[in-house]
């Protein structure tokens, strides 16, 4: 546990038979104590080398007896067909095997394989319910996105910055560009401060437009030879797309900040748009998102090689994360009830939620409303978790937050661990 790296064993023996792979039960299995304790060191007496080879025997006897999850003070393990690691990693559309995260059958806790377990006839991978998009890469944001203020003082021309909602009303093309904008679950257009433009038009049809003179402006500075921007027929525009219902972060840190673009506001790159393929779906899969089992799949569907402790959730991961299929009509009508008692529900740190800071400040009855009831729903109506059960998600959901974030903190911002090294310096040497 105090290791600045993660040792793992891997051993693998080739086998041409396919049934045979197939059939193979792959174990993984998380020591709890140093190796030495299983095995004692190397020594150059014959008595000492036997006595060694006889506890690599005993441990891999242990290994393998096993055939179903098995847990001591010493080891755990964790056996999976292998034809079932292929089904989890192989994508169907692209006809290959594309890989899937194996670290969380080493990692996660033991309620994490109790919600699999419970809910594997009702958990598919989002990516078969919804589609999934990321947000707008402008090549350079400082041209595309601009404040209102900004755009008055430039006199640009109203078409390319704002649009006509239902009413037939002229209405700015707001756009998130930081999940730290989300301050509640359903994002308004009043959140945002920025706005993008869609310039659609030649040059040639421009001419006495502000908007030219902000173009020409832009290519003095160097913006059409960007990539990105050069990339394109035309440098300076980005092509309209209907903004899709839910927002998904692409980094996170402690707050589950998932989000309901009911507005229909414009999406940076930095987050992700989610689309179900039944509209009707639409808000029973963002409940589902916002739920703490969700939070607790997405700690294991995430890369954690980020500062600060966060992290990164990229299109195939969001694609990959486990999500409810079917949802019973009664729990429809619940999700819909709790969705009018809190319309908006502000978003907050797991900390906060659970009014938790450690393992032992955990408890049901101190569990934010909004958050409990709705995890009532998802993790006790349909994936029928007892309240135990329940108790123990939120204990793993602060353990993990709370580890990677404490971990981070042994970098400081000026780049020096606790033992004043400079990794800047190291790394430019």
């Amino acid at each position: 546990e105090d290791a600045d790296v993660n040792t793992c064993i891997i051993i693998l023996e080739k086998c041409k038979d396919q049934k045979e792979r197939d059939e193979n039960l792959v174990r993984f299995v998380y020591l709890f104590k140093p190796l030495r304790h299983f095995i004692p060191p190397a020594h150059d007496m014959w008595e000492k080398q036997k006595q060694r080879l006889d506890a690599i025997g005993n441990l891999i006897k242990t290994i393998l007896y096993h055939n179903d999850f098995y847990q001591n003070d010493e080891l755990r393990i964790y056996p999976k067909k292998q034809s079932e690691l292929w089904d989890e990693g192989f994508d169907v559309e692209e006809k290959k095997y594309t890989g899937s995260k194996w670290g969380k059958y080493l990692r996660a806790p033991e309620i994490f394989f109790k919600i699999l377990e419970k809910g594997k006839d009702k958990l598919v991978p989002l990516k078969e319910i919804a589609d999934v998009r990321r947000g707008f890469t402008t090549g350079v944001n400082e041209f595309f996105y601009l404040t209102e203020e900004e755009i008055k003082e430039k006199g640009i021309e109203k078409e390319f910055w704002m649009h006509k909602d239902e009413d037939g009303k002229w209405a700015p093309n707001k756009v998130i560009v930081s999940p730290r904008e989300v301050k509640k679950v359903v994002i308004a257009p009043e959140d945002l401060s920025r706005v993008v433009l869609f310039i659609n038009k030649d040059k040639s049809k421009l001419k006495n437009k502000k908007v030219l003179a902000y173009i020409r402006h832009g290519e003095r500075k160097g913006f059409s030879e960007r990539s990105t921007c050069a990339s394109r027929k035309r440098w300076y525009e980005l092509e309209y797309r209907e903004p899709w219902p839910i927002l998904h972060p692409m980094i996170h840190h402690d707050r589950q900040t998932v989000v309901s673009n009911k507005y229909g506001i414009q999406v940076d790159h930095n987050l992700f748009e989610i689309k179900p393929k039944r509209k009707r779906d639409t808000l029973l899969l963002l409940c589902f998102l916002l739920s703490t089992v969700s939070m607790l799949f997405k700690e294991f569907g995430g890369r954690v090689n980020l500062g600060e402790g966060a992290l990164k959730t990229e299109g195939i991961d969001v694609e990959k994360l486990p999500v409810i299929i079917k949802f019973p009509k009664e729990i429809r009508q619940k999700l819909r009830r709790l969705a009018k008692k809190y319309p908006s529900p502000e978003v907050k740190s797991i900390f906060e939620d659970l009014h938790a800071d450690t393992l032992k400040e955990v408890a049901l009855e101190k569990v934010n409303s909004a958050r409990r009831e709705l995890d009532k729903i998802i993790m006790g109506d349909i994936l029928g978790l007892t309240d135990d059960e329940q108790l123990e998600v939120y204990r793993a959901v602060v353990d993990l937050v709370k580890s990677r974030i404490e971990k981070a903190k042994s970098v400081d911002k000026k780049g020096k661990t606790k033992e004043g090294i400079d990794i800047e310096l190291l790394t430019r040497t």
